[in-house]
């Protein structure tokens, strides 16, 4: 992507950047959008912006108010205190009158780096859960944006052909079929997993991604974490994270529901490996074991009902 006059000039009246030392460097891991970060080339010490350019058609066709729920994101974020970027400034630009020809979200950078292959996973997972813990405690009770189920219609589920147990997936999309259980609204980050977790050392520094935030369950945001754990290392990574969750918040209440959601979501037509997985340290993993731990995981979910 290249970036004319006026997008430039866009991004240095909002960054304070000066034209000549404006630099624009794409960032890895994105996957639904062009993420780049925007530096000062003459000064490194200086502060640095990352710009998310929203250029996924489909997905604006769906949620044409993606940079606004960003930006609301973002700001709530900073309300509750939550290590979250700070909101610069967004921008719809559908007419291309700035040059970017799509919605923007100019915020800060933060520091730090994903960590996939971490050399105490214990500690690691604890911190991925304490981290979430701390995102549920804010209410964030004026947030306009709702939860919603990311799967397809349920109306349509079936198991999948590659399966070799079938009847798990049948009992999990009858389920399916039920009533979603009643829940306690918090803020949700809505796609929290390692590749949205930064970290110094062994403490987190920061969460990004925050454009599909919203109020909702907490169980969903533990289950997608839960969904990508299990996918990435297996079930029981997955059930560390949630044993550590709920040590960290007694309250909480489990329910298989949503881990099922959640596994119907990403699992089906076939769970697929996420390229950002690599792009961050994790090996490639053959579809014969995501489908393997994929079944495996969700018999589990299943006992636990």
């Amino acid at each position: 992507m290249t970036f004319n006059f006026p997008a430039r000039e866009w991004l240095c009246e909002n960054t304070g950047i000066a034209p000549p030392s404006l630099e624009i460097t794409r960032l890895e891991g994105a996957t639904s959008s062009s993420v780049f970060r925007v530096h000062e080339r003459r000064d490194p010490r200086a502060e640095s912006f990352v710009l998310r350019v929203i250029d996924n058609a489909a997905w604006l066709a769906e949620e044409p108010d993606l940079a606004e729920h960003e930006a609301a994101a973002l700001q709530e974020a900073q309300k509750a205190g939550l290590p979250a970027p700070r909101l610069v400034a967004h921008a719809t630009d559908t007419a291309n009158e700035l040059g970017f020809g799509a919605p923007i979200v100019l915020m800060s950078f933060l520091g730090g780096s994903i960590q996939l292959r971490p050399p105490d996973f214990s500690s690691w997972l604890r911190g991925l859960a304490t981290d979430l813990a701390v995102i549920h405690r804010h209410s964030a009770e004026s947030f306009p944006w709702r939860y919603r189920s990311w799967r397809t219609d349920h109306r349509a589920l079936a198991p999948p052909l590659w399966s070799a147990r079938p009847r798990v997936w049948e009992q999990a999309i009858e389920r399916a079929h039920q009533p979603a259980p009643r829940f306690r609204p918090v803020f949700l980050h809505r796609d929290y997993h390692p590749t949205n977790v930064l970290w110094h050392g062994e403490s987190i520094s920061g969460v990004v991604d925050w454009i599909n935030a919203c109020r909702g369950p907490a169980g969903v945001d533990v289950a997608h974490c839960r969904t990508n754990l299990a996918q990435m290392f297996g079930g029981e990574a997955a059930d560390r994270f949630l044993d550590a969750y709920r040590e960290i918040v007694p309250t909480f209440e489990y329910d298989w529901y949503w881990d099922l959601d959640s596994m119907l979501d990403v699992c089906l037509p076939e769970p697929t490996f996420y390229p950002p997985w690599q792009t961050f340290g994790l090996a490639i993993l053959a579809p014969e074991l995501l489908r393997e731990r994929a079944e495996t995981y969700l018999e589990s979910v299943l006992r636990r009902g």
